[in-house]
């Protein structure tokens, strides 16, 4: 359902459910000094496990467009950017380890019928999952 959201008494704002909301706070925050480091993880996952809430990994999440080849040089520039540039990586161990899970970094094609995992805890890995094999991928956490 969509809702109207008036900003400070000017023009009202559409919004969309699947707009990123804090995109505006995330912009601004990179314009600060560098030492205010902001950094998040992009998804926890969570299982009922006896009755309780358990995390059971924690995953950092790109995209790949249409036809765009996913090769091996592409995969291993996506482990570079997380893990040299953007410093996100070591964000996600860090959470990961707190919370006593993996990390992981998962790119999916745009309609979500390929993805391919790398598993950011142990250093390891990039493996291709259909839909059907990410689900119980998922499901095996």
């Amino acid at each position: 359902m969509d809702k109207k959201v008036t900003d400070s008494g000017s023009k009202a704002h559409q919004r969309e459910d699947s707009e990123w909301r804090a995109k505006q706070y995330s912009d601004w925050h990179r314009t600060l000094d560098k030492a205010l480091m902001m950094m998040d993880v992009d998804y926890i996952e969570w299982r009922f496990r006896e009755g309780e809430l358990t995390p059971v990994g924690v995953m950092e999440v790109t995209r790949v467009d249409g036809g765009k080849e996913v090769s091996e040089g592409y995969l291993d520039a996506i482990v570079k950017r997380y893990e040299a540039r953007d410093l996100q990586a070591r964000a996600t161990r860090k959470v990961a380890e707190a919370l006593g899970v993996k990390a992981y970094i998962v790119l999916f094609r745009y309609n979500c019928r390929e993805f391919w995992v790398y598993n950011l805890s142990e250093r390891t890995g990039w493996n291709y999952y259909n839909h059907k094999q990410m689900e119980a991928f998922l499901a095996s956490l």
